[in-house]
């Protein structure tokens, strides 16, 4: 089996993203580096961060995986509630 190159990891994660109507791509930056993906931005609710999470564990090619998401609900005049920061 041929490796995936970053740029086809993140080319999949993208599209894996833009199939969950409730997750905005502009709102998710992706970072792919020998396979180690990161994720940073806001989504709207707990569910759907792991949600994102569950599916990009399930990209061909990615070997780890940073999240840097937060809900917006979470979210107090635009910055993360003390509480409210989630990384895995």
């Amino acid at each position: 089996m041929t490796q995936q190159s970053d740029e086809d990891v993140k080319a999949n994660l993208m599209e894996v993203l833009d199939c969950i109507p409730s997750v905005s791509a502009e709102d998710i930056d992706v970072r792919v580096t020998d396979g180690m993906v990161t994720l940073t931005g806001t989504v709207d609710t707990h569910q759907t961060r792991f949600h994102v999470e569950r599916l990009a564990r399930r990209v061909r090619g990615v070997r780890g995986l940073k999240i840097n998401i937060l809900p917006s609900a979470v979210l107090v005049n635009g910055r993360p509630h003390k509480s409210g920061r989630f990384e895995s």
